[in-house]
């Protein structure tokens, strides 16, 4: 049950924390059935108002989805162009690859001469998209591991990024709710380039990562950009610290939140007078170890998504000028084991297009 008719059904604020054991305690499988049965696109796509890109002299656009399979801007149409234009070279970590449509770009630009990579978790290894990219000669890398590959990145021509929270699957991008940022800089893409280089060459992943991010701090013309990868970089203490900066309020959206250190910056910010918003996952909101029933009890306004499949956003907006993002849950997982990347981008108009998107699914 979703936080609305939760007070439409006259719970108090006060009582939310019991609310959310109950939840919790209720819950088991129930929440988790039918999550990832697939629907027929056209059926189960949620039409969403256009909402453009935002740019900064058109050198970062971000995108959201779910969109319509059918809506020819939607996120998905804006990574296969980004893939088509390439005329060099694609590299790619993706969690998951499923999308058709990626697929053959990808196979058709290396039978164009362009250099193809692929790296991906183990744990799908069958996906026919991921297969056909095999049979057609692109080499493909699996991390073979428990802890999860979960990038959802590319970079093209050594100078473009597509980054954020969607896995390229009908799931990431027509049914969960997600953000996929792409940027035109160089430094950026060295960056990238030489964490796919320890997974795709070197086949290092997770803690035999080295800490060699070239250019963690760095400018999209005026705006200014950090960029880390876990567990490396050590992504919490960057997040910390941004936290700890706030003066007014945080607004966040958390696919699974179970991260004491955040959680406790969060509250510490709150005794200072920061307002903390929050949107969690409903069913990890529930979970034993989220940190939603800790905040709620520190005074932060949580709520709870009502999307039928999942709202998979990452996302930390601090003051409306600082935007945490990228395929980072706030976990130990993605903090200690996992191979994850986070931006933190400081810009009043980035923030206000994540802040909008917080408010239209806390409005519902």
């Amino acid at each position: 049950m979703g936080l609305a008719a939760y007070y439409y059904g006259g719970g108090k604020t006060k009582d939310l924390p019991r609310h959310l054991r109950r939840l919790r305690d209720r819950a088991g499988p129930a929440l988790d059935k039918g999550r990832d049965a697939v629907r027929e696109a056209a059926e189960s796509a949620q039409d969403l108002p256009e909402r453009p890109p935002l740019t900064e002299k058109s050198r970062i656009a971000v995108y959201f989805a779910p969109c319509h399979p059918l809506n020819p801007s939607g996120v998905d149409d804006h990574l296969v162009r980004l893939l088509k234009g390439a005329e060099r070279s694609i590299f790619c970590a993706f969690y998951d690859l499923q999308l058709a449509e990626v697929a053959d770009v990808l196979v058709a630009r290396r039978k164009a001469g362009v250099e193809v990579g692929i790296v991906t978790d183990s744990a799908y290894s069958d996906r026919d998209a991921l297969v056909q990219c095999v049979e057609a000669g692109i080499p493909v890398v699996f991390d073979e591991r428990e802890p999860f590959m979960h990038n959802k990145f590319c970079i093209v021509d050594g100078k473009r990024v597509w980054t954020g929270s969607t896995n390229i699957t009908e799931n990431g991008m027509f049914r969960n709710n997600n953000n996929a940022l792409l940027i035109e800089s160089g430094q950026l893409a060295v960056n990238f380039t030489a964490e796919f280089d320890e997974m795709f060459r070197d086949k290092r992943f997770g803690g035999r990562s080295p800490k060699n991010t070239r250019f963690p701090e760095l400018s999209v013309d005026v705006v200014s950009v950090e960029c880390y990868f876990a567990p490396e970089d050590g992504v919490q203490g960057e997040i910390i610290d941004e936290i700890d900066d706030a003066r007014e309020h945080i607004d966040f959206m958390a696919f699974a939140f179970t991260s004491r250190e955040i959680a406790n910056a969060m509250a510490a910010r709150m005794k200072k007078g920061v307002r903390v918003r929050g949107l969690f996952e409903t069913r990890n909101a529930a979970s034993k170890y989220s940190r939603a029933e800790f905040l709620a009890e520190q005074g932060a306004e949580i709520h709870l998504d009502t999307n039928e499949y999942t709202m998979h956003h990452k996302v930390i907006v601090v003051d409306g000028a600082t935007t945490v993002t990228g395929s980072y849950n706030f976990s130990s997982s993605a903090e200690e084991r996992n191979d994850e990347n986070v931006l933190i981008i400081h810009s009043k108009r980035i923030a206000e297009l994540y802040a909008a998107e917080f408010e239209r699914l806390t409005s519902r």
